[in-house]
Order: C-alpha cells, then sequence, then structure tokens
C-alpha cells in the first residue's frame, strides 16, 4: 500500500521520516536481550566489531544469528516506505545493530556506503535508504542520530572533517519508532553523555541493481533461505544475481519418420 501524499513529501523534502509504533514493549526486551548477548559473546571470542575507540559495537549478519531478527527483512509497516524510496524490487544491504556506549563522541558526517565513492552531483533520486529500529529512546545526551534535514537535495558529501552543521538535528524519539532516512542525508551517529548504552537496529537497503554490503543469497544460513517467503527472498537479493552462462540443451535426436 502506497504511503500517504503528506509522507510523500516529508520524505521528498527532509530526506527523513520518523514511523512510531513499530515494535512492541516486549519485542524491544526481546532484541536488547539478544543483541547484548551477542555482543559480548563476539567480544570474547574476537569476533566484536568494535569502532569508537571501544565505546562502541556493531552485531551483524543478524539474519543468520536468530529467527527473531527475520521478521524485519519484510516488516508491514515499514516496507512501503523503502518501496517509495528505491522501487518495489528493493534488495537489503545489510541487518545489523549498533550499541554505543557511554563515553562515546560524536560521529563524523558521512553519506551512505558508495555514495561516498562517488562524484558529484551524487544521484537527484534515492539509492540507498537507512533504518534505525529504536531499541532505547533516542536523545541528544544519548547519542541521538545527529542529521541536517534536506540536506540529500544539495547533491554533494559533506565536506571533510566536518565537526558540526548549523542546521543539524539530534535525533529524539521513542524506542519502538523507527528512523528512516534516504542514505544521501548527512548524518552521524551523537555522543552518549549518559551512564547508560543505547541500542538501535539497523536495517539497511539499496536499489536491486546495486551492489549490497553483505552477500546474502551465497551466506545465509540453510534454514533461512528455507523459510524465506518469496518476498523475503526478494528482498535477499535473489531475483537480482548476475546471470550464470548459458549451458548448451542436448536434445535426444528426432526418431520420428522423415
Amino acid at each position: 500500500m502506497p504511503i500517504p501524499k503528506e509522507q510523500q513529501r516529508e520524505l521528498n523534502e527532509k530526506g527523513c521520516i520518523l514511523i512510531p509504533d513499530v515494535l512492541s514493549q516486549s519485542e524491544i526486551e526481546m532484541y536488547k536481550a539478544r543483541l547484548l548477548e551477542l555482543a559480548e559473546k563476539e567480544r570474547e571470542d574476537g569476533s566484536g566489531r568494535v569502532h569508537t575507540n571501544g565505546l562502541g559495537q556493531h552485531v551483524r549478519w543478524l539474519v543468520n544469528k536468530g529467527e527473531i531478527f527475520e521478521k524485519l527483512v519484510a516488516h508491514p509497516k515499514v516496507m512501503p516506505f523503502f518501496e517509495y524510496l528505491l522501487g518495489v524490487n528493493y534488495t537489503l544491504s545489510t541487518l545489523t545493530s549498533n550499541i554505543i556506549s557511554p563515553g562515546a563522541s560524536d560521529g563524523g558526517y558521512h553519506v551512505d556506503n558508495a555514495l561516498g565513492a562517488m562524484p558529484e552531483p551524487l544521484p537527484s533520486f534515492p539509492m540507498f535508504v537507512n533504518s534505525l529500529w529504536l531499541l532505547d529512546d533516542f536523545t541528544p545526551e544519548n547519542g541521538g542520530t545527529r542529521y541536517v534535514p534536506g540536506s540529500h537535495r544539495s547533491l554533494t558529501k559533506p565536506p571533510s572533517g566536518l565537526a558540526n552543521h548549523p542546521q543539524e538535528v539530534r535525533l529524539s524519539a521513542p524506542k519502538g519508532s523507527v528512523f528512516l532516512f534516504n542514505g544521501a542525508v548527512w548524518h552521524s551517529a551523537g555522543a552518549n553523555r549518559t551512564g547508560k548504552a543505547r541500542i538501535a537496529l539497523i536495517c539497511f537497503c539499496c536499489r536491486s541493481f546495486l551492489k549490497p554490503m553483505f552477500d546474502f543469497v551465497h551466506y545465509l544460513k540453510p534454514g533461512v533461505v528455507e523459510r524465506a517467503t518469496p518476498v523475503m527472498r526478494r528482498i535477499y537479493g535473489f531475483d537480482s544475481q548476475p546471470k550464470p552462462p548459458d549451458v548448451p540443451k542436448h536434445n535426444k535426436r528426432d526418431t520420428r519418420a522423415i
């Protein structure tokens, strides 16, 4: 179902939108518990993806780390926004999470994925769309994402070393909501000046003709593929793969009388 015209205008003009009440309280608690368990385990075994001088951590490949994460792939409250910005055949680039611990500083302003390597002017239509699924209330004090509304319309990347912007906003939003934005919007993680970590799931998608960050087609666990609906298989990228070599067809000789 298409999203309302008012929300379309908001995405076109600001490049971002807040989708309320996507996750229930029980879902929030379930995801937080599982992510913290995974983060601790991965730090212990050395596979943890730590950043921000050890004060941030990504837990990646979530669809391979618990069936509970699969329901995020084609969530009915969020899919229409991806479809509006990226087309109905969009694909998943990564499903991960980010934990920002107390003491983490502001990150650097950037645009997402391959946009950072593209020449300017950047494409005038969305190529990548990011979404943050808030498992904690986001505030300016606890690391709420910094962003510059409307910056995607400049068709430029943020200047190297940009620390602050006069029009920047620090996200304030309740847990359970999803903050979705055009990957060309200038944004960064915010500093966490509280005594508690803040946690978000990240579902990052792209147009079907772009290369995703993660190779789901070849590295999903067999059970994940078996459970996937046709829509989920399409989002994982099974319908947008390069074609294999042609294979000759060896037809049996027609033995009918000539």
